[in-house]
């Protein structure tokens, strides 16, 4: 599965010419590959190169780098959100079996690795809650809904709901393809969304969601301020507290998030504890597919989370809580 830096090098040189590239795995992504690009004139890049096709991935992944430099665009032109603009792009597969594309390499460090004191760190938090509420500002111009990138895993939909339905049955079949769920599992879980699918219809807009909230994609520097906020190929248009259930499962909505968000968004009780469950279900759920995938090679850790999910559907269903 990995390339070679001479390979890496080959395809910088495709896109921006011959430059003296010199080209470094770099990062701590787990999907696509990464390397950081120097050229003889202190040029700095990275070059990310998607996986191949037959790599076990989720529905949603299968060359979901396409949509990037069209988010990119929209976040440079419409918010202050640091992203780095997106150089070049090839996804013809002429030169690889697989999607590329440059952009210019960030200052600072993923705030995962970054060693900041506690003060550095709740600005850090504030100012991602700040460009979180900035991305949840923008709305797909034709009110559809879903992962509506240019990789084109599923159809546009015209509600949340019909949309979040379809992407959890999507998953329910990714998890099905691995051996780890029956199909009398499958149908559970669905039964028990479907009874549950009047409590999304509040979503009217489709927001921008970026769909990945965890530490590694935000890069900070030494004081805490932001200097990136990267990796938007797992974008949706939909509901943002998918967003913020994610950016919950992965520890990162504390008070001084929500400071900087603008405002405690409270999924508690009623239908929002209701959209959680099922948010946080699909976040835990899809790690099923990743311990399967060449990224983990866990068939226990996919068993272990698959028993987690079970028992947290089981529940809801005995004790009408939904508690995840």
């Amino acid at each position: 599965m990995s390339i070679s830096a001479q390979v890496a090098e080959n395809l910088v040189v495709s896109l921006l010419g011959e430059g003296g590239w010199q080209c470094r795995p770099f990062g701590a992504g787990k999907f696509s590959e990464t390397f950081s690009v120097d050229d003889d004139r202190g040029g700095q890049y990275v070059l990310r190169v998607a996986p191949p096709d037959t790599v076990r991935q989720l529905f949603y992944e299968y060359r979901m780098m396409r949509q990037e430099p069209a988010i990119h665009r929209r976040l440079l032109a419409e918010t202050s959100v640091p992203v780095p603009k997106i150089v070049a792009s090839d996804f013809s597969r002429n030169l690889i079996d697989r999607d590329f594309l440059i952009m210019p390499l960030l200052p600072g460090s993923p705030l995962s690795t970054a060693q900041l004191n506690r003060t550095a760190y709740s600005k850090a938090l504030r100012e991602w809650g700040r460009y979180v509420a900035e991305i949840h500002t923008l709305t797909d111009p034709d009110y559809h809904f879903g992962y509506l990138g240019e990789h084109c895993c599923m159809s546009a939909h015209s509600s949340w709901r019909s949309a979040f339905t379809d992407m959890f049955q999507r998953e329910l079949q990714d998890v099905l393809a691995c051996g780890v769920y029956t199909q009398n599992m499958v149908d559970d879980s669905s039964k028990l969304l479907e009874s549950n699918a009047s409590f999304f219809d509040c979503c009217k807009y489709p927001r921008l969601c970026h769909g990945d909230l965890w530490v590694t994609n935000l890069l900070v520097d030494t004081g805490g301020d932001v200097t990136g906020l990267i990796d938007f190929d797992r974008a949706c248009w939909g509901d943002e507290e998918w967003d913020l259930a994610i950016a919950e499962y992965c520890g990162i909505t504390r008070p001084d998030f929500w400071e900087g968000y603008g405002r405690f968004v409270d999924t508690s009780s009623g239908g929002a504890a209701i959209r959680r469950f099922f948010y946080l279900l699909y976040e835990h759920q899809k790690y099923i597919v990743i311990s399967m995938s060449s990224r983990r090679s866990d068939p226990e850790g996919a068993r272990r989370y698959a028993r987690e999910c079970l028992a947290a559907m089981e529940g809801f269903r005995r004790t009408g809580r939904p508690l995840f």
